[in-house]
C-alpha cells in the first residue's frame, strides 16, 4: 500500500521494462510455500460440472470497493471487480481492464489505455470516467474510505483529503474514454502492485447514483467488472454465490460456472462437511493442520502478516499507562504461542513489519532482519514494568480483551489472558469475543481496551504497516500519537524514498520508537494460511496480495 519507492531503479517509459522490474522486487516478498495447489499449465480433462462449494470464515464486510477494508471481503471483491491492473500467478501486476500502460521517464505520468469491449456485467462499456469516479470519491472528503490515503502519491491527493484542496486538482484525468492519466508526487515503483487490488476497481457514476444509498447493499444493486458476478447475498447474508461474469473480456478463461460460499466459523464444522464432499475449500489451522498434512487436498503456504495486540490509549485509563504497555509486550512467549497453541506453520514475530515484505533494492537485506527484534518476551524485565505501572495504576486492575469469535480468537485470547494473568499478578483479562466484522467495527469505533488483531500485506510498501499508526490514520483506533514517529516515517515515504539506506534507518528508528519505547503495538506472530482443498480442483492462484485464494481459472478436473 501506499508508496513503495527505490533508488536507483530508473523507470523506464517501456511497460515491458517495468514488469520486469516490478517482478524482481514483488518476488523478493514472496512467502515460502511448502505445498501449492496445482498449477494451470498441468491442465487434465476439465470435468462437465464446473460448480463447487467453499467456506468463509466470517461474512462478507460492505461490497463499496471504497470502504473494503478486511482481507476476508477483499477475497471475494478481487473476483467481483478488476481494475486496471491484476495479479498474475506470482503477483506480479499484469494488464486488467488496461490494454497497456505509458510511465514517463521520471516515473511521475502513468498513461493507461483502456481495453477495446469492456463491459460492466449489466452489457454497459466501462470507460475511463469510470476510473476517474470512482479514485476521485475514495478521496473525497464526503464519500471517503479507510484506504484513501493509498492515493496520497497523486498530485494533491492528499492535501484533497484533508479538505485543504478541491477535487478537481488531483492528479488524475480521463482525456477519452479509454485513457486514462496519473500524475504522482514522486516515483512510486509499486504503484501498479496498489492499482491491482480492489480498492481502485472502477465503479460507474450513473449506476452508483441511481441505487442511492442501495448502492452495495446487496449483490441487485451492483455491477461487476470482474470474472464474476454475486448473487443472493445481501448485509446479514451467511451464504451467497459467484457466478460466472459472461460479459467479462477474459471470459474463456473462467471455467467455474458456480461458486457457492458458505460462512462457517467453526473448523470442525468445515472438516466434516469438507469430508463428507459437501465443501470443496475449508482453511483449517491449529491442531487440525497436523491432523490432516497428510491429507492429498491439503495446501498451505506463508502469508506476509503481522498478528498483534493493539491498545486503545485513550486518556486517563490503565491502557495509557506506559509501564503496563511495556509488561504487557514483554510478558507474552511467543514461541509457545506459535508452537504448541497454534502449531500451523506461524512464526514469532518481533517486530511491526512481517519478514518477506520487502528488501533493500541495494543491499537485498530483507527489513525485518536490518530492524532486529523488538517486543521480545522477557518475564523479568516484564514485572520491573508492572511493579512501576502499579505505582500509578493499584496493585489490581482488570482489562477487557477484544477478540473475533473463532477458533483462532479463541485459543490465542486464552493463551495470552493466562500469560498476562500468570506472569503479571494482578491483572485480570476478561476476554469480549465478538463476530469477526463486529471486531472491526467496536475497533473502529474505539470502544475497546485491549483487542487482538492482524494486518496482511496489501502490496509490498512498508508504509502500508508504518501508516496502521501514523496520527491521522483512518486505522489508527488506539488514538496512538507521537510526532517524532510520523516525522520519520513521512520523511521514509518522501524525501528518502528514492534512497534505500536512509529509507530503512528512518524506519528502523520508527518501529523503535513504536514497539520498544511507546510500546504502541505487541507484534504475536507472523501467519501461515491453510487448506483442505478438492484435489480435483485445478488452477487455483494464491497472490502475496488483495486476497487469500483466486478461482478466475480455476477448474474441476475429470
Amino acid at each position: 500500500m501506499y508508496i513503495d519507492t527505490e533508488g536507483g531503479n530508473k523507470v523506464k517509459k517501456k511497460l515491458l521494462v517495468v514488469s520486469a522490474v516490478l517482478t524482481g522486487l514483488l518476488l523478493t516478498a514472496c512467502g515460502g510455500n511448502d505445498k501449492k495447489e496445482t498449477t494451470k499449465s498441468e491442465a487434465g480433462t476439465i470435468a462437465a460440472s464446473q460448480k463447487i462449494e467453499i467456506s468463509s470464515p466470517a461474512p462478507l464486510s460492505t461490497l463499496d470497493t471504497t470502504q473494503t477494508m478486511d482481507k476476508n471481503t477483499f477475497t471475494i471483491v478481487q473476483h467481483l471487480f478488476e481494475g486496471l491492473y491484476r495479479f498474475d500467478d506470482d503477483s506480479t501486476p499484469i494488464p486488467g481492464l488496461a490494454e497497456k500502460v505509458d510511465i514517463s521517464e521520471d516515473g511521475l505520468t502513468y498513461k493507461f489505455t483502456l481495453k477495446e469491449g469492456i463491459n460492466w456485467s449489466n452489457g454497459e462499456p466501462i470507460t475511463a470516467q469510470d476510473f476517474l469516479y470512482s479514485w476521485k470519491k475514495l478521496v473525497t472528503p464526503a464519500t471517503i474510505g479507510p484506504n484513501a490515503y493509498l492515493l496520497d502519491n497523486v498530485k494533491n491527493s492528499k492535501a484533497i483529503r484533508n479538505g485543504e484542496k478541491s477535487v478537481d486538482e488531483i492528479g488524475l484525468s480521463a482525456p477519452s474514454d479509454k485513457e486514462f492519466e496519473v500524475t504522482l508526487e514522486q516515483a512510486q515503483p509499486s504503484f501498479l502492485t496498489v492499482a491491482s487490488i480492489g480498492w481502485l476497481a472502477p465503479q460507474n457514476q450513473a449506476y452508483v447514483e441511481k441505487q442511492g444509498k442501495q448502492y452495495a447493499t446487496d449483490s441487485e444493486h451492483l455491477i461487476y467488472s470482474g470474472p464474476f458476478i454475486l448473487t443472493d447475498w445481501d448485509a446479514s447474508s451467511d451464504t451467497w454465490t459467484l457466478k460466472k461474469n459472461p460479459e467479462y473480456y477474459d471470459a474463456d478463461k473462467v471455467k467455474l460456472e458456480e461458486v457457492k460460499v458458505n460462512t462457517i466459523k467453526e473448523e470442525n464444522t468445515g472438516i466434516n462437511l469438507y469430508q463428507s464432499n459437501e465443501l470443496d475449500l475449508v482453511r483449517i489451522s491449529g491442531q487440525y493442520v497436523q491432523q490432516y498434512s497428510d491429507d492429498a487436498g491439503y495446501v498451505t503456504h506463508s502469508d506476509v502478516a503481522n498478528y498483534y495486540l493493539d491498545f486503545n490509549k485513550k486518556d486517563g485509563t490503565a491502557p495509557d499507562n506506559l509501564h503496563l504497555r511495556k509488561a504487557i509486550a514483554q510478558a507474552i512467549d511467543k514461541d509457545a504461542l506459535t508452537k504448541s497453541v497454534l502449531n500451523d506453520g506461524s512464526k514469532p514475530l518481533n517486530g511491526l513489519i512481517p519478514s518477506g515484505l520487502y528488501k533493500n533494492p541495494e543491499t537485498s537485506e530483507d527489513f525485518r532482519k536490518f530492524s532486529g527484534d523488538h517486543s521480545v518476551y522477557d518475564v523479568k524485565k516484564a514485572q520491573v514494568e508492572w511493579e512501576k505501572a502499579k505505582a500509578d495504576l493499584g496493585d489490581k486492575i482488570k482489562l477487557s480483551l477484544l477478540v473475533s469469535d473463532d477458533d483462532n480468537g479463541k485459543k490465542i485470547s486464552e493463551y495470552v489472558q493466562s500469560q498476562l494473568q500468570e506472569n503479571l499478578k494482578g491483572i485480570e483479562i476478561t476476554i469480549n469475543a465478538q463476530p469477526k466484522n463486529n471486531v472491526l467495527q467496536t475497533r473502529k469505533d474505539k470502544n475497546y481496551e485491549l483487542s487482538l488483531s492482524g494486518w496482511i500485506a496489501g502490496s509490498s510498501d512498508l508504509d502500508s504497516y508504518f501508516n496502521l499508526y501514523a496520527g491521522e490514520s483512518a486505522y489508527n483506533y488506539g488514538s496512538y500519537q507521537n510526532t517524532d514517529y510520523d516525522k520519520l516515517i513521512t520523511d521514509a515515504r518522501t524525501t528518502n524514498a528514492n534512497v534505500p539506506d536512509k529509507q530503512f534507518d528512518d524506519y528502523k528508528e520508527a518501529e523503535e520508537i513504536l514497539l520498544d519505547q511507546d510500546a504502541a503495538q505487541v507484534p504475536l506472530y507472523q501467519s501461515a494460511s491453510n487448506y483442505l482443498i478438492n484435489p480435483k480442483i485445478k488452477g487455483i492462484s494464491y497472490h502475496l496480495y488483495g486476497d487469500y485464494f483466486n478461482l478466475r481459472t480455476a477448474y474441476v478436473e475429470d
